[in-house]
């Protein structure tokens, strides 16, 4: 009983049973008790509260009926060495909670003595599976990233390597470098945006055209509402991006009259995008004597990175290129933009 006329240490010395059981029940975790016999004797109400039973149903070993079946061996030899040891011991395990769902409990537990006599042991248990959920979660993210670093780093390093060959001038291989990194970077902008999951195909096209297309007036596209993974979605902005470069520099876009159409198809049975680039009203095409660049980067690296084909072909009346890779339909989407156009 509480007396204001003892000190607060006599107080604590003379704390009944019913009183430290009372605290006990208010403790913010669950806490159990053993006798020598390594047979629990008592709960408290948050541990009752937490498992949905009784008392008379965990006190002895009646407990572990609720431990998980994969991890009830593990814990009985962790608790029993213990014991043996008189040590203190702390493990992880699963408890079937009140709902039937199993969750992950932190178990500490250490011996106690009266009179210099072993007399068993206090232990009390948090509920762990938040954080070790968080943990996993973390994990995952941080392998993830490595995976994608190491993809981006490829794809710089395949860039790096093919733009500095061939005897370009520098000044040359330099802008041309700088021109693929700021598409490569806008790529990965639009996929930060949208926490590397997949993003909308249309929405990749439009932002690597943007640049190139201002008004929207020489660079139709259309095509049905797609979703693409993120390594196919850098793979779809940079092969949209060389072939940009190369329209502009040699294509139909040195011209005033000069347009390009870029339409997509989806089959559902492979769940694969097809993807038709096609100039015209540009000047008359010339058969490169040997494979630049751009045309390698299409056709191998990224079609590579992202699990698809790519193929260029120079028709009389403009180049022409087809680029398959995995996609998604998103049918609940709505084509808000321009009608799809035929490529004949």
């Amino acid at each position: 009983m509480y007396d204001e006329a003892k000190s607060p240490y006599e107080r604590a010395l003379s704390t009944s049973d019913g009183e430290f059981r009372e605290l006990a029940d208010f403790a913010p975790v669950m806490i159990w008790r053993a006798g020598t016999d390594q047979l629990c004797d008592w709960f408290n109400t948050p541990w009752l509260t937490y498992t949905g039973r009784p008392m008379i149903d965990e006190v002895g070993d009646g407990w572990a009926g609720g431990v998980h079946p994969e991890d009830l061996q593990r814990c009985l030899s962790i608790y029993g060495g213990a014991f043996q040891a008189r040590e203190p011991f702390s493990m992880e395990y699963r408890l079937r909670r009140y709902d039937g769902e199993y969750r992950w409990l932190l178990d500490t537990g250490k011996p106690f003595y009266r009179d210099d006599r072993f007399a068993g042991y206090w232990g009390s248990c948090i509920d762990v599976t938040a954080h070790r959920d968080a943990a996993r979660a973390q994990r995952i993210l941080v392998n993830e990233l490595s995976h994608r670093v190491k993809n981006t780093l490829a794809v710089v390093q395949a860039m790096a390597t093919q733009t500095f060959t061939g005897g370009r001038p520098m000044a040359e291989c330099l802008a041309a470098f700088e021109s693929r990194l700021r598409a490569l970077a806008g790529a990965h902008d639009l996929l930060v945006t949208h926490a590397w999951e997949e993003v909308a195909l249309r929405g990749v096209v439009e932002a690597t055209i943007a640049p190139h297309d201002p008004g929207n007036a020489r660079i139709a596209i259309g095509g049905p509402p797609l979703m693409l993974a993120s390594a196919t979605a850098v793979a779809v902005a940079m092969a949209v991006h060389e072939l940009l470069t190369n329209a502009a520099k040699y294509g139909a876009l040195t011209t005033a009259s000069g347009r390009v159409d870029l339409c997509w198809q989806f089959d559902a049975a492979s769940e694969r995008l097809r993807m038709t680039w096609k100039e015209s009203g540009g000047p008359p095409v010339v058969i490169p004597a040997h494979r630049g660049f751009g045309i390698r980067f299409i056709e191998r690296v990224l079609a590579c990175q992202a699990g698809g084909e790519a193929t260029i072909a120079f028709e009389e009346d403009g180049v022409r290129c087809c680029f398959e890779a995995p996609a998604r339909s998103w049918r609940h989407a709505a084509e808000n933009n321009r009608t799809p156009v035929s490529i004949p």
